[in-house]
């Protein structure tokens, strides 16, 4: 496999996994299909197959095949606790940000 753009950069074969596979339909398929599109990112990273925003060879369509299944199943099947984001123009005790601005120059005037 060449990657075009980069002086034809020769990679070497990758080796797939689960091309039978369509749906993950069980938490421990789940994790060996995880566990190899981590795998293939690694390698591909390796082989400089990542190396261009945009780059389009066999590591990266593999890599979007099996991460479009593990996100499938992730919509399914998982549920996830939703994220709080607290700001940070408020303090610990509910003060905002202005009014403790005010306090340190009534304080220190």
């Amino acid at each position: 496999m060449k990657i075009w753009g980069k002086e034809n950069l020769e990679l070497k074969s990758m080796i797939r996994k689960f091309e039978d596979i369509t749906v993950i339909d069980n938490l421990e398929l789940y994790e060996k299909v995880s566990a190899y599109g981590d795998d293939m990112i690694n390698e591909a990273t390796a082989n400089g197959a990542l190396s261009e925003q945009g780059a389009d060879n066999e590591y990266t369509q593999e890599i979007a095949r099996v991460g479009i299944m593990c996100a499938d199943y992730e919509t399914a099947y998982m549920t996830f606790k939703t994220l709080k984001f607290k700001s940070p123009l408020i303090s610990d005790d509910g003060t905002k940000e202005t009014e403790m601005a005010q306090k340190l120059i009534f304080e220190y005037a």
